[in-house]
């Protein structure tokens, strides 16, 4: 009913416009013709020497800078106001950077300015020498201009260009739409005698040019229009039908505009009506808006009953593959892909010889996604499609099906001429990992498209072929980025020791996107070899990428721990990881660390502090304390340093108001040695137990 009343009312809308628009035309048509005829003797006749007051110095050199705005719409405006001042002075001054200009664009608004004020007196042999420039948009804008310029003075010197074999053809071409433009009879005859011209480009503007002015027949032969022409030639200018249909035809063309908008707040209307409704399980509005007229309106509706999987649903979609619309036949075979079933397969396969390649494309990809074997036949046979696009969705959908049969027809599409289709085919045969494909896919790493080259490497690595591997490496230097990227995560899928070393060279390519690739491989590859991994290491270690590091020294650590050969240089490894963590602060992992390598290396002065710092950070005073306790005992050295350390702890203790904890540990120290880390020291320790007895008598006391 929305749609029903909506319509009735555009078309008695529609039909009160038009009425309206019959009447008004033909009173306007003599004074605009006149208007435009005599305005450039309405300018010629107004004197050319005029007092320019400061003000207006001073305004006319705004708007002259403003001639070169890089915005078009202000040099245009500049333009036309300096041109309303009808001053000879400004005149000449644009007509000089119309001539000198390096500036094109600026030059190009001049031309239109002119050609909207219609003067005929001094821009226009400018305008006509502009229609050989070399700039292709001043050319169009200076034939554009003259169209403009409907004086008999232009019509008169644009019909010499015309009729001047020395003239470049293209500027008589030119010439000709400037002519149609001006709708002018005057052009008629010239136009005439081009028909008879040995280039058919021209012919054919002269006659298009013809058809605009006349509205006469398509008739290309010179005989009809030198008739014509003889017979409408004593006409008045009133008397053309011309001039009415051209009034008319701007008339119509409102109309059909307001038509377009009607009909597009119909459908807004319409579409918002079916979002709002009520009820969202109804599908019955959904199922009558299929009906619109409206192409808008069915597609939304199709695309909506797409999320209704009730059989009813899938039977609509079914009837919406015979529509009569293309975009509703894509949009039906799109929608049974996802939601029908084996019953709807035959109605695909019926699709696969639609008329439109569209429709054709869409049911192969569906067929392709339901997955069902029975279509392998009909794929394989839409593989001779004439529409290329068609041949690689069928490909894909080959793909989806894992056929045995479709193996060998699709790599008889390495051969293909079209990029795409070889590029399809090879998609389609990476989800195979049939050996048959092994030896085609290695060669199309040498084809000369880099999305051929890309998507082989990608198929190759799902293989996880060894044979692949040295024609992988080889193209780690192939010229497009994408390609090395994509060989390298083939490489990593394969996983074989070969390709460590060249991903590594890959690690400084100068495309980020390849260099990350080659660094997330190296990740996955599993090495056999303590000695490789290191390298692997070394090179993070050279691209600063410690993060990656981190884990293959891990890797090292668990793969050959207990592994006696490779003792030291576990050692090594741990060190350098344990440096990492305490690099990020990660206190936690590095002790775990340092508490194994403090002990190894004993004498490690720079471990034991950093051990120190881990603890610190997390806050583990007893251990510390406990490894504080031992190396004082174990230094045969200077060990002041410790004891400043124990102090620091000691000391923070008593801060947080541990006090009996401070005493106590202070009295097991002085039982170990009665040093403390020597007189002022000790005498600190002396003070914090002093301290801490005494808070904790006060204490006792009201216990």
């Amino acid at each position: 009913m929305l749609i029903s009343s909506a319509d009735k009312w555009m078309k008695k809308y529609c039909l009160s416009i038009l009425a309206l628009a019959s009447i008004s035309i033909c009173s306007c048509l003599i004074v605009t013709e006149n208007r435009v005829v005599d305005a450039n003797e309405e300018k010629l006749s107004k004197q050319t020497s005029q007092e320019i007051s400061p003000e207006l110095r001073i305004k006319i050199d705004e708007w002259m800078k403003l001639l070169y705005s890089e915005d078009s719409a202000i040099r245009t405006s500049a333009v036309i106001s300096l041109l309303g001042l009808n001053l000879s002075t400004v005149y000449d001054s644009l007509i000089d950077i119309l001539k000198n200009s390096d500036n094109d664009d600026v030059r190009i608004s001049l031309i239109k300015a002119f050609g909207f004020a219609g003067d005929d007196s001094r821009a226009l042999d400018c305008m006509i020498n502009l229609l050989t420039s070399e700039n292709k948009e001043m050319r169009i804008a200076s034939a554009d201009a003259l169209g403009n310029i409907r004086t008999k003075k232009a019509i008169d010197e644009m019909a010499g260009v015309l009729l001047d074999n020395r003239k470049p053809v293209e500027s008589r071409i030119l010439i000709t739409g400037a002519l149609a433009k001006t709708r002018s009879r005057e052009a008629v005859k010239p136009l005439i005698d081009v028909l008879e011209s040995d280039n058919n480009d021209l012919q054919a503007a002269a006659h298009d040019a013809l058809v605009e002015i006349t509205k006469q027949s398509n008739s290309k032969a010179n005989s009809f229009w030198q008739e014509w022409w003889e017979r409408n030639k004593v006409k008045t200018r009133e008397q053309w039908l011309e001039d009415i249909v051209d009034k008319l035809e701007g008339g119509f063309k409102k109309l059909k505009a307001e038509n377009n908008l009607l009909k597009e707040e119909i459908v807004r209307q319409t579409i918002k009506t079916l979002k709002t409704g009520k009820e969202k399980d109804d599908i019955r509005p959904l199922i009558d808006a299929l009906k619109s007229e409206y192409q808008a309106v069915r597609i939304y509706a199709a695309g909506e009953l797409a999320n209704h999987k009730d059989p009813e649903v899938v039977k609509i979609f079914v009837d919406l593959i015979s529509d009569a619309d293309t975009e509703i036949r894509v949009l039906a075979v799109n929608v049974l892909g996802k939601i029908g079933g084996v019953s709807e397969l035959k109605n695909l396969i019926s699709a696969l010889q639609d008329k439109e390649a569209r429709v054709r494309e869409s049911a192969a990809m569906s067929l392709g996604k339901l997955g069902q074997k029975e279509a392998v036949f009909d794929l394989l046979t839409a593989l001779s499609d004439p529409a290329n696009s068609v041949v690689c969705a069928a490909a894909e959908a080959l793909g989806e099906l894992k056929a045995d049969k479709a193996v060998e027809p699709l790599i008889n599409l390495f051969s293909n001429n079209d990029p795409k289709v070889r590029e399809s085919a090879i998609v389609a045969l990476g989800k195979f990992q049939d050996n048959r494909a092994i030896e085609p896919l290695i060669n199309s790493l040498k084809d000369k498209e880099e999305r051929v080259r890309w998507y082989a490497a990608d198929a190759l690595g799902k293989t996880g072929t060894k044979r692949a591997v040295l024609p992988l490496i080889a193209l780690l230097s192939d010229e497009s980025a994408r390609v090395r990227e994509s060989t390298a995560a083939a490489l990593g899928l394969i996983g074989d020791e070969i390709a460590v070393e060249p991903l590594i060279k890959l690690l400084k390519d100068t495309d980020n996107r390849a260099a990350e690739k080659a660094a997330d491989m190296l990740l996955s590859i599993k090495c056999g070899s303590f000695v490789l991994l290191d390298s692997i290491v070394n090179a993070f270690y050279a691209e600063e990428d410690y993060k990656r590091a981190k884990v293959i020294l891990k890797k090292q650590i668990e793969d050959y721990k207990g592994v006696p050969e490779y003792d030291y240089a576990l050692w090594q490894s741990k060190k350098r990881l344990a440096k990492l963590y305490f690099s990020d602060n990660d206190c936690q992992k590095a002790t775990l660390l340092y508490e194994e390598l403090v002990t190894h290396f004993d004498n490690n002065m720079e471990m034991k502090h950093e051990l120190v710092h881990c603890l610190k950070e997390a806050k583990q005073y007893d251990k510390l304390l406990s490894f504080l306790s031992l190396w004082v005992e174990s230094s045969l050295a200077d060990n002041h340093l410790w004891w400043s350390e124990i102090y620091e702890v000691v000391k923070g203790l008593y801060q947080e108001g541990s006090y009996e904890r401070v005493r106590t540990l202070v009295d097991a120290f002085e039982k170990k040695t009665s040093y403390l880390g020597g007189p002022e020291l000790k005498s600190r320790f002396y003070d914090l137990r002093k301290k801490s007895m005494a808070a904790i008598s006060p204490q006792a006391e009201k216990s």
